[in-house]
């Protein structure tokens, strides 16, 4: 397949195909010995290539903690909120 299949293939664009294998990561063929001859790719080497991709869980789980203490703190706030209308015997607002 072509550089352009292998990349919708891949759900990717065509620059990153050729970064990915330019890295080693993505398996190329060429269509001759000339430098500037395309590459071609298989359909199991682009999949070989999807199951290499390593995900990095402590990125979501610095994401999932900062968006559990900003629904944290803003429980608290509003709280307090409640707490100083009680306080100055205001009415709550919704």
């Amino acid at each position: 397949m072509t550089r352009k299949e292998a990349a919708e293939l891949l759900g990717i664009s065509t620059a990153t195909v050729t970064q990915w294998v330019l890295e080693g990561r993505l398996k190329a063929y060429r269509v001759s010995d000339r430098p500037k001859s395309p590459y071609l790719f298989t359909k199991e080497d682009c999949k070989a290539a999807l199951l290499a991709v390593e995900v990095e869980p402590t990125k979501l789980r610095n994401k999932e903690r900062e968006v559990e203490a900003e629904v944290a703190f803003n429980r608290r706030q509003k709280d307090v909120n409640k707490k100083l209308r009680q306080m100055l015997n205001m009415p709550e607002t919704q």
